[in-house]
């Protein structure tokens, strides 16, 4: 089972200074315990878009390997661009 959540991070820019973040982490239940598998860094300074986002890829249950291609296009639906290279 993988379970998806959202990481707090304090962050620093050079252009803007500290702020806070939030990042996606999957974590992945087996019967050998529990692994993060997947992180994506910096996906929005806006809790509710990042929670909404991890409900919906543990309820597909995502692979890991497509965490940053989702987080991309769900932040592309919003007019947002990612603040990593997406591919």
């Amino acid at each position: 089972m993988k379970l998806y959540l959202p990481i707090k991070e304090s962050l620093f820019h050079p252009d803007i200074g500290p702020y806070c973040s939030w990042g996606i982490a999957c974590l992945e239940f087996s019967p050998e315990g529990c692994r993060q598998t997947a992180f994506v860094s910096d996906v929005s300074v806006e809790l509710a878009f990042v929670h909404k986002l991890a409900r919906r890829c543990t309820r597909s249950q995502l692979a890991p390997v497509h965490l940053r291609d989702v987080v991309a296009d769900a932040l592309e639906e919003q007019g947002c661009a990612p603040a990593f290279d997406p591919k």
